[in-house]
Protein backbone atom coordinates (compact mmCIF):
# COMPACT_ATOMS: atom_id res chain seq x y z
CA UNK A 1 0.00 0.00 0.00
CA UNK A 2 1.31 3.38 -1.17
CA UNK A 3 1.52 6.37 1.50
CA UNK A 4 -1.38 7.99 -0.56
CA UNK A 5 -4.17 4.66 0.00
CA UNK A 6 -6.28 5.18 3.14
CA UNK A 7 -8.13 2.10 4.35
CA UNK A 8 -12.05 3.16 4.55
CA UNK A 9 -15.64 1.33 5.11
CA UNK A 10 -17.14 1.42 2.25
CA UNK A 11 -20.17 3.18 3.75
CA UNK A 12 -18.11 6.41 4.04
CA UNK A 13 -16.76 6.52 0.90
CA UNK A 14 -18.66 9.55 -1.48
CA UNK A 15 -18.17 10.64 -4.85
CA UNK A 16 -15.10 12.10 -5.96
CA UNK A 17 -13.09 9.19 -4.14
CA UNK A 18 -10.66 7.23 -6.30
CA UNK A 19 -10.78 3.49 -5.00
CA UNK A 20 -7.47 1.55 -5.65
CA UNK A 21 -8.10 -1.71 -3.91
CA UNK A 22 -11.14 -3.91 -2.68
CA UNK A 23 -11.11 -6.13 -0.06
CA UNK A 24 -11.83 -8.91 -2.61
CA UNK A 25 -11.13 -10.27 -5.87
CA UNK A 26 -12.32 -7.51 -8.19
CA UNK A 27 -13.49 -10.10 -10.91
CA UNK A 28 -15.69 -10.91 -7.89
CA UNK A 29 -17.80 -7.31 -8.43
CA UNK A 30 -18.88 -5.84 -11.27
CA UNK A 31 -15.98 -3.04 -11.06
CA UNK A 32 -13.66 -3.94 -13.77
CA UNK A 33 -10.49 -2.79 -12.77
CA UNK A 34 -9.24 -1.92 -9.00
CA UNK A 35 -8.40 1.61 -10.12
CA UNK A 36 -11.60 3.70 -10.55
CA UNK A 37 -13.60 6.86 -9.45
CA UNK A 38 -16.83 7.18 -7.81
CA UNK A 39 -18.71 8.97 -10.00
CA UNK A 40 -22.45 8.49 -8.78
CA UNK A 41 -24.79 6.70 -6.70
CA UNK A 42 -24.87 4.10 -8.43
CA UNK A 43 -21.25 3.15 -8.57
CA UNK A 44 -21.43 3.91 -4.16
CA UNK A 45 -24.18 1.39 -4.38
CA UNK A 46 -22.87 -1.07 -6.27
CA UNK A 47 -19.44 -0.53 -3.71
CA UNK A 48 -21.02 -1.03 -0.40
CA UNK A 49 -23.16 -3.68 -2.06
CA UNK A 50 -19.86 -5.89 -2.99
CA UNK A 51 -17.54 -4.60 -0.46
CA UNK A 52 -17.10 -4.02 3.39
CA UNK A 53 -13.90 -1.87 2.95
CA UNK A 54 -11.78 -0.32 0.29
CA UNK A 55 -8.54 1.64 -0.26
CA UNK A 56 -8.67 5.85 -1.71
CA UNK A 57 -5.89 7.48 -2.86
CA UNK A 58 -5.89 11.37 -1.46
CA UNK A 59 -3.85 12.34 -4.43
CA UNK A 60 -6.19 10.96 -7.37
CA UNK A 61 -9.44 11.69 -5.45
CA UNK A 62 -11.03 14.82 -6.13
CA UNK A 63 -14.37 17.02 -5.75
CA UNK A 64 -13.98 17.07 -2.19
CA UNK A 65 -12.36 18.26 0.54
CA UNK A 66 -8.82 16.03 0.90
CA UNK A 67 -8.84 16.28 4.87
CA UNK A 68 -11.80 14.26 4.88
CA UNK A 69 -10.81 11.43 3.63
CA UNK A 70 -7.91 11.46 7.05
CA UNK A 71 -10.66 12.14 9.21
CA UNK A 72 -12.79 8.92 7.86
CA UNK A 73 -9.59 6.94 8.04
CA UNK A 74 -9.32 7.89 11.30
CA UNK A 75 -12.49 6.90 12.15
CA UNK A 76 -12.30 3.95 10.29
CA UNK A 77 -9.26 2.85 12.15
CA UNK A 78 -11.04 3.16 15.52
CA UNK A 79 -13.76 0.81 14.94
CA UNK A 80 -11.49 -1.59 13.91
CA UNK A 81 -12.66 -2.80 10.27
CA UNK A 82 -11.55 -6.16 10.73
CA UNK A 83 -13.72 -6.80 13.82
CA UNK A 84 -16.87 -6.09 11.54
CA UNK A 85 -19.16 -8.88 11.07
CA UNK A 86 -18.03 -10.61 7.76
CA UNK A 87 -20.57 -10.49 5.20
CA UNK A 88 -22.36 -13.68 3.91
CA UNK A 89 -22.11 -13.15 0.33
CA UNK A 90 -18.30 -12.54 0.79
CA UNK A 91 -16.54 -15.60 -1.75
CA UNK A 92 -14.16 -18.15 0.17
CA UNK A 93 -11.14 -17.20 -1.09
CA UNK A 94 -9.17 -20.29 -3.02
CA UNK A 95 -6.11 -20.77 -1.34
CA UNK A 96 -2.61 -21.23 -3.18
CA UNK A 97 -1.65 -24.88 -3.09
CA UNK A 98 1.86 -23.62 -2.52
CA UNK A 99 3.34 -20.25 -1.07
CA UNK A 100 3.40 -17.14 -3.36
CA UNK A 101 5.36 -14.40 -2.85
CA UNK A 102 3.90 -10.55 -3.42
CA UNK A 103 4.83 -9.20 -6.40
CA UNK A 104 6.24 -5.31 -5.81
CA UNK A 105 5.40 -3.04 -8.60
CA UNK A 106 8.63 -0.47 -8.83
CA UNK A 107 7.10 1.57 -11.53
CA UNK A 108 3.58 2.50 -13.07
CA UNK A 109 3.75 3.19 -16.80
CA UNK A 110 1.37 5.92 -18.33
CA UNK A 111 0.12 5.72 -21.80
CA UNK A 112 2.60 8.19 -24.04
CA UNK A 113 0.53 8.12 -27.24
CA UNK A 114 -3.05 7.53 -28.60
CA UNK A 115 -3.48 3.92 -29.35
CA UNK A 116 -4.36 4.66 -33.42
CA UNK A 117 -1.03 6.81 -33.25
CA UNK A 118 0.57 4.24 -32.33
CA UNK A 119 -0.51 1.64 -34.77
CA UNK A 120 0.63 3.15 -37.50
CA UNK A 121 4.13 3.56 -35.64
CA UNK A 122 4.00 0.04 -35.23
CA UNK A 123 2.38 -1.73 -38.24
CA UNK A 124 5.30 -2.34 -39.99
CA UNK A 125 7.68 -3.13 -36.93
CA UNK A 126 4.75 -6.00 -36.03
CA UNK A 127 5.24 -7.13 -39.84
CA UNK A 128 8.77 -7.45 -39.67
CA UNK A 129 8.49 -9.02 -36.16
CA UNK A 130 6.62 -11.85 -38.01
CA UNK A 131 8.92 -12.34 -40.94
CA UNK A 132 11.67 -12.82 -38.88
CA UNK A 133 9.47 -15.78 -36.56
CA UNK A 134 8.67 -17.20 -40.01
CA UNK A 135 12.51 -17.32 -40.99
CA UNK A 136 13.69 -19.15 -37.54
CA UNK A 137 10.98 -21.84 -37.60
CA UNK A 138 12.28 -22.38 -40.67
CA UNK A 139 15.73 -22.29 -39.61
CA UNK A 140 15.14 -24.26 -36.49
CA UNK A 141 13.57 -26.99 -39.16
CA UNK A 142 16.60 -27.26 -41.27
CA UNK A 143 18.72 -27.51 -37.94
CA UNK A 144 20.20 -24.44 -38.82
CA UNK A 145 21.19 -22.55 -35.30
CA UNK A 146 19.35 -19.42 -33.42
CA UNK A 147 20.32 -16.13 -35.15
CA UNK A 148 19.48 -14.30 -31.97
CA UNK A 149 20.94 -11.16 -32.80
CA UNK A 150 18.38 -10.55 -35.67
CA UNK A 151 15.63 -11.66 -33.32
CA UNK A 152 16.62 -8.87 -30.47
CA UNK A 153 16.50 -6.59 -33.49
CA UNK A 154 12.95 -6.91 -34.43
CA UNK A 155 11.70 -7.40 -30.60
CA UNK A 156 13.09 -3.69 -29.65
CA UNK A 157 10.69 -1.69 -31.80
CA UNK A 158 7.66 -3.59 -30.35
CA UNK A 159 9.10 -3.49 -26.67
CA UNK A 160 9.39 0.32 -27.11
CA UNK A 161 5.47 -0.01 -28.63
CA UNK A 162 4.41 -1.65 -25.24
CA UNK A 163 6.02 0.34 -22.80
CA UNK A 164 4.38 3.64 -24.71
CA UNK A 165 0.79 2.01 -25.38
CA UNK A 166 -0.02 -1.63 -25.37
CA UNK A 167 -3.54 -1.58 -27.11
CA UNK A 168 -2.03 -1.48 -30.69
CA UNK A 169 0.07 -4.04 -30.77
CA UNK A 170 -2.87 -6.03 -29.13
CA UNK A 171 -4.72 -4.74 -31.75
CA UNK A 172 -2.44 -6.38 -34.21
CA UNK A 173 -2.42 -9.72 -32.23
CA UNK A 174 -6.05 -10.14 -32.28
CA UNK A 175 -5.83 -10.15 -36.20
CA UNK A 176 -4.75 -13.47 -36.75
CA UNK A 177 -3.56 -13.24 -40.23
CA UNK A 178 -0.62 -15.57 -40.23
CA UNK A 179 -0.71 -18.99 -42.37
CA UNK A 180 0.42 -21.03 -39.11
CA UNK A 181 -0.86 -21.07 -35.69
CA UNK A 182 3.08 -21.51 -34.36
CA UNK A 183 4.28 -18.47 -36.29
CA UNK A 184 0.92 -16.70 -34.49
CA UNK A 185 1.17 -18.33 -31.29
CA UNK A 186 4.58 -17.09 -30.81
CA UNK A 187 4.14 -13.68 -31.44
CA UNK A 188 0.90 -14.03 -29.40
CA UNK A 189 3.14 -15.24 -26.39
CA UNK A 190 5.38 -12.55 -26.65
CA UNK A 191 2.90 -9.68 -26.97
CA UNK A 192 0.54 -11.21 -24.36
CA UNK A 193 4.00 -11.39 -21.66
CA UNK A 194 5.31 -7.90 -22.61
CA UNK A 195 1.97 -6.23 -21.77
CA UNK A 196 1.90 -8.13 -18.61
CA UNK A 197 5.15 -6.84 -17.85
CA UNK A 198 4.41 -3.91 -18.20
CA UNK A 199 1.36 -4.20 -15.79
CA UNK A 200 3.77 -5.84 -13.66
CA UNK A 201 6.11 -2.18 -13.72
CA UNK A 202 8.68 -4.10 -15.11
CA UNK A 203 11.93 -2.46 -16.57
CA UNK A 204 12.62 -2.17 -20.24
CA UNK A 205 15.33 -5.51 -20.29
CA UNK A 206 12.91 -7.48 -18.12
CA UNK A 207 9.77 -6.78 -20.27
CA UNK A 208 12.23 -7.26 -23.58
CA UNK A 209 13.14 -10.76 -21.72
CA UNK A 210 9.22 -11.86 -21.63
CA UNK A 211 8.90 -10.42 -24.85
CA UNK A 212 12.25 -13.17 -26.60
CA UNK A 213 10.97 -15.63 -23.73
CA UNK A 214 7.15 -15.97 -25.77
CA UNK A 215 8.53 -16.21 -28.69
CA UNK A 216 11.04 -19.03 -27.76
CA UNK A 217 8.64 -20.94 -26.05
CA UNK A 218 7.55 -23.51 -28.38
CA UNK A 219 10.63 -23.70 -31.16
CA UNK A 220 11.42 -27.76 -30.02
CA UNK A 221 8.06 -27.94 -31.55
CA UNK A 222 9.67 -27.53 -35.25
CA UNK A 223 11.67 -30.93 -33.87
CA UNK A 224 8.41 -32.63 -33.57
CA UNK A 225 6.66 -34.20 -36.63
CA UNK A 226 4.15 -32.15 -38.46
CA UNK A 227 1.43 -35.09 -38.27
CA UNK A 228 1.39 -34.91 -34.60
CA UNK A 229 1.45 -31.09 -34.67
CA UNK A 230 -1.85 -31.35 -36.74
CA UNK A 231 -3.44 -33.89 -35.41
CA UNK A 232 -6.92 -33.38 -34.99
CA UNK A 233 -8.34 -36.21 -33.05
CA UNK A 234 -6.82 -37.11 -29.37
CA UNK A 235 -3.65 -37.75 -29.07
CA UNK A 236 -2.62 -41.86 -27.51
CA UNK A 237 -0.36 -41.58 -24.33
CA UNK A 238 2.97 -42.21 -26.12
CA UNK A 239 1.91 -38.78 -28.47
CA UNK A 240 1.28 -37.06 -25.32
CA UNK A 241 4.72 -38.10 -24.24
CA UNK A 242 6.78 -37.24 -27.21
CA UNK A 243 4.49 -33.90 -27.14
CA UNK A 244 5.91 -32.68 -24.09
CA UNK A 245 9.48 -33.30 -25.40
CA UNK A 246 9.24 -30.08 -27.20
CA UNK A 247 10.44 -28.78 -23.97
CA UNK A 248 13.44 -30.31 -24.08
CA UNK A 249 14.20 -29.44 -27.51
CA UNK A 250 13.74 -26.06 -26.81
CA UNK A 251 16.41 -26.23 -24.33
CA UNK A 252 18.50 -27.91 -26.56
CA UNK A 253 18.06 -25.16 -28.82
CA UNK A 254 18.52 -21.75 -26.87
CA UNK A 255 21.14 -23.71 -24.08
CA UNK A 256 24.27 -23.40 -26.20
CA UNK A 257 23.42 -19.67 -26.56
CA UNK A 258 25.12 -17.36 -24.02
CA UNK A 259 23.62 -14.23 -25.51
CA UNK A 260 20.64 -15.62 -23.79
CA UNK A 261 19.79 -14.56 -19.84
CA UNK A 262 18.53 -17.12 -17.48
CA UNK A 263 15.29 -15.58 -17.19
CA UNK A 264 14.23 -16.57 -20.76
CA UNK A 265 15.66 -20.24 -20.40
CA UNK A 266 13.98 -20.34 -17.38
CA UNK A 267 10.95 -19.22 -18.95
CA UNK A 268 11.07 -21.42 -21.73
CA UNK A 269 11.80 -24.71 -19.34
CA UNK A 270 9.04 -23.87 -16.84
CA UNK A 271 6.16 -22.36 -18.96
CA UNK A 272 4.02 -25.81 -18.58
CA UNK A 273 4.54 -25.98 -15.09
CA UNK A 274 1.74 -25.42 -12.50
CA UNK A 275 1.95 -23.99 -9.00
CA UNK A 276 0.01 -27.22 -7.87
CA UNK A 277 2.83 -28.89 -8.69
CA UNK A 278 0.34 -31.15 -12.00
CA UNK A 279 2.55 -29.22 -14.68
CA UNK A 280 5.94 -31.07 -16.75
CA UNK A 281 9.00 -31.40 -17.09
CA UNK A 282 9.86 -31.09 -13.26
CA UNK A 283 6.47 -31.17 -11.35
CA UNK A 284 7.53 -27.62 -9.55
CA UNK A 285 4.90 -26.08 -7.27
CA UNK A 286 4.51 -22.28 -5.84
CA UNK A 287 7.43 -20.56 -5.93
CA UNK A 288 9.88 -23.21 -7.29
CA UNK A 289 8.19 -21.87 -11.05
CA UNK A 290 10.58 -18.85 -11.19
CA UNK A 291 8.39 -15.58 -11.96
CA UNK A 292 8.98 -15.51 -15.76
CA UNK A 293 7.86 -19.51 -16.05
CA UNK A 294 4.57 -18.38 -13.89
CA UNK A 295 4.10 -15.40 -16.18
CA UNK A 296 4.53 -17.94 -19.73
CA UNK A 297 2.23 -20.35 -17.99
CA UNK A 298 -0.98 -17.79 -18.08
CA UNK A 299 -0.23 -16.14 -21.74
CA UNK A 300 0.93 -19.50 -23.44
CA UNK A 301 -2.64 -20.48 -22.03
CA UNK A 302 -4.47 -17.87 -22.72
CA UNK A 303 -3.15 -17.41 -26.73
CA UNK A 304 -3.67 -20.92 -27.04
CA UNK A 305 -7.57 -20.93 -25.94
CA UNK A 306 -8.55 -17.70 -27.93
CA UNK A 307 -6.50 -19.24 -31.10
CA UNK A 308 -8.08 -21.36 -34.03
CA UNK A 309 -6.52 -24.14 -33.78
CA UNK A 310 -6.79 -27.82 -35.73
CA UNK A 311 -8.30 -29.82 -32.31
CA UNK A 312 -10.29 -26.55 -31.31
CA UNK A 313 -12.45 -23.65 -31.76
CA UNK A 314 -11.33 -20.02 -30.25
CA UNK A 315 -12.76 -19.08 -27.50
CA UNK A 316 -14.22 -15.50 -26.90
CA UNK A 317 -12.08 -13.14 -24.99
CA UNK A 318 -14.55 -13.00 -22.18
CA UNK A 319 -14.86 -17.08 -21.77
CA UNK A 320 -11.28 -16.89 -22.22
CA UNK A 321 -10.71 -14.87 -19.06
CA UNK A 322 -13.07 -16.30 -17.32
CA UNK A 323 -11.70 -19.34 -17.51
CA UNK A 324 -8.23 -18.39 -16.60
CA UNK A 325 -9.85 -16.80 -13.84
CA UNK A 326 -11.26 -20.56 -12.56
CA UNK A 327 -8.02 -21.94 -13.06
CA UNK A 328 -6.51 -19.29 -10.52
CA UNK A 329 -4.68 -20.85 -7.47
CA UNK A 330 -4.51 -23.92 -8.87
CA UNK A 331 -2.67 -24.05 -12.32
CA UNK A 332 -1.71 -20.36 -12.18
CA UNK A 333 -0.64 -17.87 -9.15
CA UNK A 334 -3.84 -15.48 -8.16
CA UNK A 335 -1.95 -12.32 -8.19
CA UNK A 336 -0.68 -12.57 -11.30
CA UNK A 337 -4.23 -13.84 -12.85
CA UNK A 338 -5.86 -10.70 -11.75
CA UNK A 339 -2.88 -8.98 -13.11
CA UNK A 340 -3.06 -9.99 -16.78
CA UNK A 341 -6.73 -9.48 -16.82
CA UNK A 342 -6.29 -5.94 -15.94
CA UNK A 343 -3.44 -5.87 -18.51
CA UNK A 344 -5.67 -6.68 -20.78
CA UNK A 345 -8.96 -5.72 -19.90
CA UNK A 346 -11.85 -8.76 -20.62
CA UNK A 347 -11.98 -7.04 -24.43
CA UNK A 348 -8.61 -6.82 -26.06
CA UNK A 349 -8.49 -4.10 -28.35
CA UNK A 350 -9.64 -6.14 -31.82
CA UNK A 351 -11.91 -8.07 -30.13
CA UNK A 352 -15.70 -8.82 -31.85
CA UNK A 353 -18.21 -7.27 -29.13
CA UNK A 354 -22.10 -7.27 -29.09
CA UNK A 355 -23.35 -4.11 -28.01
CA UNK A 356 -26.47 -4.63 -25.11
CA UNK A 357 -28.46 -2.54 -28.00
CA UNK A 358 -27.78 -5.58 -30.94
CA UNK A 359 -25.15 -3.53 -32.26
CA UNK A 360 -22.07 -5.66 -33.30
CA UNK A 361 -18.64 -4.15 -33.35
CA UNK A 362 -14.77 -4.13 -33.26
CA UNK A 363 -12.96 -2.91 -29.91
CA UNK A 364 -10.14 -0.52 -30.75
CA UNK A 365 -9.19 0.89 -27.58
CA UNK A 366 -9.78 0.51 -23.71
CA UNK A 367 -10.36 2.57 -21.14
CA UNK A 368 -7.59 1.81 -18.87
CA UNK A 369 -10.21 3.03 -15.47
CA UNK A 370 -12.98 0.89 -16.70
CA UNK A 371 -12.50 -2.18 -18.69
CA UNK A 372 -16.40 -2.34 -19.30
CA UNK A 373 -16.45 0.54 -21.37
CA UNK A 374 -14.06 0.72 -24.25
CA UNK A 375 -14.11 2.40 -27.97
CA UNK A 376 -15.99 -0.18 -30.46
CA UNK A 377 -15.98 0.66 -33.98
CA UNK A 378 -19.69 -0.45 -34.72
CA UNK A 379 -19.98 -2.60 -37.93
CA UNK A 380 -23.61 -3.89 -37.72
CA UNK A 381 -26.77 -2.48 -36.91
CA UNK A 382 -28.90 -3.83 -34.67
CA UNK A 383 -30.51 -6.64 -37.55
CA UNK A 384 -27.06 -7.68 -38.21
CA UNK A 385 -26.88 -5.72 -41.32
CA UNK A 386 -23.97 -3.85 -42.36
CA UNK A 387 -23.76 -0.42 -41.54
CA UNK A 388 -23.39 2.18 -44.28
CA UNK A 389 -20.80 3.94 -42.33
CA UNK A 390 -18.61 2.62 -39.94
CA UNK A 391 -18.49 5.33 -36.37
CA UNK A 392 -16.72 4.64 -33.25
CA UNK A 393 -18.66 5.01 -30.32
CA UNK A 394 -16.82 5.77 -26.90
CA UNK A 395 -18.76 3.84 -24.37
CA UNK A 396 -16.85 5.72 -21.64
CA UNK A 397 -18.93 8.95 -23.25
CA UNK A 398 -21.65 7.00 -24.50
CA UNK A 399 -23.74 5.33 -21.38
CA UNK A 400 -27.20 4.68 -23.44
CA UNK A 401 -28.28 4.08 -26.46
CA UNK A 402 -30.47 5.93 -28.94
CA UNK A 403 -33.67 4.72 -26.83
CA UNK A 404 -32.16 5.77 -23.69
CA UNK A 405 -31.79 2.24 -22.22
CA UNK A 406 -28.38 1.46 -20.59
CA UNK A 407 -25.68 0.48 -23.55
CA UNK A 408 -22.70 -1.69 -22.81
CA UNK A 409 -21.13 -4.79 -23.81
CA UNK A 410 -23.68 -7.75 -24.41
CA UNK A 411 -20.79 -10.21 -24.85
CA UNK A 412 -17.52 -10.92 -26.58
CA UNK A 413 -18.00 -12.71 -29.90
CA UNK A 414 -15.42 -15.04 -31.51
CA UNK A 415 -13.33 -13.95 -34.84
CA UNK A 416 -15.67 -14.88 -37.44
CA UNK A 417 -19.25 -14.33 -35.90
CA UNK A 418 -21.53 -12.79 -38.46
CA UNK A 419 -18.86 -13.44 -40.96
CA UNK A 420 -16.57 -10.83 -39.89
CA UNK A 421 -12.81 -10.63 -39.42
CA UNK A 422 -10.92 -7.49 -37.91
CA UNK A 423 -8.23 -7.36 -40.08
CA UNK A 424 -10.29 -6.45 -42.59
CA UNK A 425 -11.22 -3.30 -41.27
CA UNK A 426 -7.99 -2.62 -40.06
CA UNK A 427 -7.65 -0.08 -41.96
Amino acid sequence: MSNNEIKLLANEVSIGMYVTKLDRPWLDTPFMLQGFMINDEEDLELLKKHCQHCFVDRVRSKNFDPSKIDRLARITTKHHIKSSKPDKKQPVKQPETAPQKKIKKARIYQDQVDMHDELANVREHHKTMTDVVKDMMSSFRLNKKLDIGEVRKALKPMVDSIIRNPDALLWLNRLRVLDDYHYSHAIGCSIWAMSLGRQLGMTRIDIESLGLGGLLLDVGKTKLPEKLLNKKDALTQDEVKTLKDHVKFSMEIVDDDKSINMKVKNMIESHHERIDGSGYPLGLKGDMIPLFGRIAAIVDCYDAITSERVYAEPLSSQEAVKRIYEWRGKEFQTELVEEFIQAIGMFPAGTMVELTNGEVGVVTAESRTRRLRPKVMLLLNADKSPKSEYTICNLMAKETDDEGNPLGIKNALPSGAYNLKADEFFL
